[in-house]
């Protein structure tokens, strides 16, 4: 069966959003997320940040300096996605489909069929709304954490809103550049 894994980048007091450009890249932290996209052929994305998404792996692809950034943009641009809408929505970036649901038990369902399909592993990969909805129902085998080395101290905090207690085992971590921990954990025991 596929796995569910969560991937985000987040601050240490557990920031994913806020002001100012706290997160921190480098040919390496990039590298190294590359080698997790090579277990996946799909991803999974919100409505609202797909556009963003989409606009910026197509540009990259062309036009970034570096490039280990357009190999992974290629690979982001190849790699099959799933956006996630209670609407419709303007598909822009190759390889996309809609799906809609309407409640959190039609998204349970569509997460099941997926989990239940052959392939590789699925990536939820934003935005904040699509997160919050996936671990307030657990609806998802396992967490990548990048934990950058800053107290963002303003912006939208993950966990605050989680209603249903999993018990995770940390499977990887790795200090990358700049001081980013990369943590990998699975969810042993579900509450």
């Amino acid at each position: 069966m596929r796995k569910v894994i969560l991937k985000m980048q987040l601050s240490l007091d557990g920031i994913v959003s806020g002001e100012g450009d706290w997160m921190s890249f480098s040919d390496s932290i990039v590298s190294d997320a590359m080698k997790y996209y090579e277990t996946l052929d799909t991803i999974i994305v919100g409505s609202k940040f797909y556009t963003f998404l989409s606009d910026y792996w197509q540009a990259a692809e062309k036009s970034s300096s570096s490039l280990i950034e357009k190999n992974f943009a290629s690979r982001m641009n190849a790699i099959d996605k799933i956006v996630l809408s209670r609407t419709p929505v303007n598909l822009t970036w190759k390889n996309s489909r809609c799906v809609n649901f309407n409640n959190t038990e039609d998204l349970m369902a569509i997460i099941r069929q997926l989990k239940n399909t052959p392939g590789k592993d699925i990536s939820v990969e934003s935005g904040i709304g699509m997160w919050k909805l996936f671990l307030r129902h657990n609806i998802f085998d396992a967490l990548l954490l990048y934990v950058h080395p800053i107290i963002a101290g303003n912006g939208i905090r993950l966990f605050e809103t989680v209603q249903a207690r999993a018990a995770l085992t940390l499977k990887e971590s790795k200090t990358l550049d700049r001081g980013v921990i990369k943590l990998f954990y699975e969810i042993t025991d579900r509450q």
